[in-house]
């Protein structure tokens, strides 16, 4: 029964996988067809979609609060460490950060509220309702000071430009994309979620732990492969929007919607040495946009090996992921 069980990782990744793109290629269409412009589809629409894996997945973790947070945090630090790391590394990442600077200082403020709120001890429903209330501030905000300030500026993912021509799919179509998405991807977040606390039971680590790397890092794919590949085509502003928009989708939406279901506790460590690294990481990522224009080849390799560092001080020191209050 156990290996069954344990099946639920890599069948739950491949769900959470299909159910994202899914449900990202329905809202994109339909966004196109109500004459949302792709800049704001990019920063919102994928963002959110690479970010649903996270979402659904505190959605579905309500009896273990702490792979909630552990996803969370360790989602937000591997998008940086890992995601903008290694693309920096295969193509440095050139980004003006006076283009940028809205979405880079939102992020940064997610990650400080969320650090902040994690003082209270927890995270309960009053909170979830308030992180969730800002995503949508964010969202607002984007349309108010971006959108309408770019609607005929050029849009670097060439890809995202062409899908903005194409019209033809209809909307009932688009919806049931969506839907059969949402569906994939819940059902995916709960056998991906079933197999990881299995697992978690067989080799004697803690739920925290559990969150911290085997979910954070299995959700934060989608992010991932995206960079990868932008970063390959040299997609730079895609790279970038990218993360930038999944941290704050992530601290703001998808914890949010976990505090909603339950109350999530904040460990000792968590406060002392997790959050802390991930403050650092933004902070990092932000000084290098803000100070050059970009992320250089040795700044990628800088961020990879302090996720490293990071993952082996776990790895070395188990207290670190502890459950301990």
């Amino acid at each position: 029964m156990s290996s069954l069980i344990l099946l639920g990782i890599p069948i739950g990744l491949v769900f959470l996988y299909y159910g994202s793109e899914w449900m990202v290629d329905g809202a994109k269409k339909m966004a196109f067809r109500m004459g949302v412009t792709p800049f704001v589809v990019g920063l919102t629409v994928v963002a959110f979609g690479s970010s649903a894996p996270e979402a659904v997945t505190s959605l579905v973790s309500g009896n273990n609060p702490q792979i909630i947070i552990g996803n969370i945090v360790g989602s937000n630090t591997a998008n940086i460490g890992l995601a903008i790391g290694l693309a920096a590394i295969i193509s440095p990442i050139v980004c003006k950060y006076k283009e940028i600077r809205f979405e880079l200082v939102t992020m940064m403020i997610s990650i400080f509220v969320i650090t902040l709120l994690a003082l209270n001890g927890y995270y309960n429903w009053i909170i979830g309702l308030f992180l969730v209330a800002c995503l949508f501030a964010f969202v607002y905000s984007v349309y108010v000071f971006k959108a309408k300030g770019r609607k005929d500026a050029p849009v670097e993912d060439k890809e995202l430009a062409e899908e903005s021509k194409d019209t033809s799919t209809p909307i009932w179509k688009s919806s049931i994309m969506v839907v059969l998405g949402i569906l994939v991807l819940y059902v995916g977040a709960k056998v991906f979620i079933a197999g990881s606390v299995e697992l978690a039971g067989i080799i004697g680590i803690s739920d925290l732990l559990v969150g911290l790397l085997v979910v954070a890092v299995g959700t934060s794919l989608p992010e991932l492969c995206i960079c990868l590949l932008a970063a390959y085509r040299h997609e730079n502003e895609l790279v970038v929007s990218n993360i930038v928009g999944s941290i704050i989708f992530n601290s703001f939406f998808a914890l949010g919607i976990g505090a909603l279901v339950a109350n999530v506790p904040i460990t000792h460590y968590m406060l002392v040495f997790h959050m802390p690294v991930m403050i650092l990481m933004g902070a990092l990522m932000f000084i290098m946009i803000k100070s050059k224009d970009r992320i250089s080849r040795p700044s990628g390799f800088l961020l990879f090996g302090i996720y490293a560092t990071y993952v082996a001080l776990m790895a070395i020191f188990p207290e670190l992921t502890s459950g301990v209050m």
